[in-house]
C-alpha cells in the first residue's frame, strides 16, 4: 500500500478536526469555540453559521489550518 501524500494528510487532519468539533459544538448547543490548533499550538477558531450550521474553521497561527463547509 502506498504513504498518503503530505498535502492529502494535511487535508485529511484540517477535515477531522473540523468534524469532531463540529460534533461537539452541537452536542453542547454552541456556536462559537476557540481552542488550541493541535498543528502550531496557535489559535484555532470554530464557528458554526447559517440555518444548517456549516463550519467555518481558521488558525491564527502560522500553520494556515482552515477549512469551510
Amino acid at each position: 500500500m502506498s504513504e498518503i501524500p503530505e498535502s492529502h494528510a494535511a487535508i485529511f487532519e484540517a477535515l477531522l478536526v473540523g468534524l469532531m468539533q463540529k460534533a461537539d459544538m452541537a452536542a453542547a448547543g454552541e456556536d462559537r469555540r476557540t481552542i488550541e490548533c493541535p498543528r502550531c499550538g496557535g489559535q484555532l477558531h470554530i464557528g458554526l453559521v447559517g440555518a444548517r450550521k456549516h463550519l467555518r474553521m481558521a488558525c491564527e497561527g502560522g500553520c494556515g489550518m482552515s477549512a469551510m463547509e
